[in-house]
């Protein structure tokens, strides 16, 4: 296990830049590279990132330096240190996974706040080689979410991203969704607490999530997990979502009509958003099953809500 002792591995860190750097961060030195360190904003209603560069290539010795800039207040006083008000204790790296212990203390931050940390910590340690995926414990004890559930491993695909764009502001949501009862014939409002990036619509975000599944064992997916979404516009009060041919099949037993209204539901949740026009691979005169048809819009239905 290896231990971190923050404040001493700071001042060596900003010891070892200034000789680097020549005392000053815009001189980059030479066989550097750069990494993304996250923060949440002095709102703490999103996350931003800094640019920052390293020459260490020894796996131990570069979490620790980003650990250390995770503890440090960052220049830019629109943002706080993620790592406050509690530590980072030691750490151990098995299978690309990244364990961290963290104090007790952590339990003391607001939920909202917390999501935010969460999401800057994994984000930032996860570009470093060889971690894929990181999880995080007090003593012996799991982390739990807001929720109550265990937060398990998390990779920085978990915190929603555009990948196609270099966009380093997130924020936080919670959505509305409609999975199915465990018997398949209703469905079932959840609330969910997601961290995403600014540069995805809300409208698409909803749909990813539905893909994604529940997290709770209460409730059933009613979407193919295998369906991928080939695009999601509004237009007038329209939601027009092209999904692939995977979305008319299901490995779940549920009310057919399910599938089309925990997506209808829950985008009608959104402000923006009236009516539901589904297609498949770009057709609309596709039924999902005898008795209904793509080829008409489709409107939020709470008869199915239990």
């Amino acid at each position: 296990m290896k231990k971190c002792y923050i404040v001493g591995i700071c001042l060596i860190m900003t010891c070892m830049w200034v000789i680097m750097s020549g005392c000053g961060r815009e001189k980059i030195p030479v066989g550097t590279r750069k990494y993304s360190v996250y923060y949440p904003d002095r709102e703490e209603n999103k996350i931003l990132s800094k640019d920052y560069y390293s020459a260490n290539k020894d796996t131990e010795l570069l979490i620790d330096e980003l650990i250390c800039e995770l503890s440090t207040s960052p220049e830019d006083v629109n943002l706080r240190e993620t790592v406050r008000d509690f530590e980072i204790e030691s750490y151990e790296i098995s299978d690309k996974q990244l364990s961290l212990q963290i104090s007790e203390e952590y339990k003391n931050i607001e939920p909202t706040t917390e999501i935010l940390v969460r999401a800057a910590i994994v984000r930032t340690l996860t570009q470093v080689r060889g971690i894929s995926y990181v999880s995080m414990h007090y003593s012996q004890e799991d982390m739990l979410d807001a929720l109550g559930q265990p937060v398990g491993l998390m990779s920085a695909e978990q915190f929603i991203d555009n990948t196609g764009n270099e966009i380093n502001s997130y924020e936080m949501v919670e959505l509305k969704l409609y999975f199915a009862s465990r018997d398949g014939n209703r469905l079932i409002p959840t609330k969910r607490t997601v961290v995403y990036n600014s540069n995805i619509s809300m409208e698409k975000l909803v749909v990813e999530q539905l893909i994604k599944g529940p997290e709770s064992d209460n409730i059933a997916p009613v979407i193919n997990p295998e369906t991928e979404i080939i695009n999601v516009t509004v237009k007038d009060g329209t939601c027009y979502v092209n999904l692939n041919s995977a979305f008319l099949t299901s490995e779940n037993i549920v009310v057919p009509e399910l599938t089309v209204y925990s997506i209808t539901n829950s985008l009608v949740e959104l402000p923006n958003v009236n009516k539901v026009q589904f297609s498949v691979d770009g057709e609309t005169e596709i039924s999902i099953s005898e008795n209904i048809s793509l080829n008409v819009p489709f409107e939020r239905n709470l008869d199915l809500v239990r």
